[in-house]
């Protein structure tokens, strides 16, 4: 077998994005006061990864189920503009590693995440 290429995810492989998404969200969740409390840092890493339906589902189950889906996608909305200011935290000796296998192999970033999410990793790294 030939490999010419390497796909990378982005959350809890090239980067942690937690704290910032955290930040993020509780500041939009300011403006929802059905909201009972602040998301921790536990909320978010338990979420990563999820689709958009099931993170609202598990943030809030008392809420109505069409709702919720809009408090998460303003969430969603918000967070983007927070991590290209702020940015994640790159894994110790990324740039490093990226570098060296970009010489020998094409790399690529794949992710569920929603649409502007990996132009925030861009544009702040």
């Amino acid at each position: 077998m030939n490999i010419d290429s390497i796909i990378f995810d982005l959350d809890g492989t090239l980067w942690d994005s937690t704290k910032v998404v955290l930040d993020s969200w509780n500041t939009t969740l300011d403006k929802f006061s059905e909201v009972r409390r602040k998301l921790t840092l536990e909320d978010i890493k338990g979420i990563m990864g999820l689709k958009l339906e099931d993170i609202a589902a598990k943030l809030f189950p008392y809420l109505d189920e069409k709702y919720r889906l809009n408090i998460i996608k303003e969430c969603c909305k918000e967070e983007c503009p927070f991590l290209e200011k702020k940015g994640g935290v790159l894994f110790p000796n990324l740039e490093e590693v990226l570098k060296k296998l970009a010489k020998k192999y094409k790399l690529f970033i794949v992710s569920n995440c929603e649409c502007g999410y990996i132009e925030a990793f861009y544009e702040f790294h």
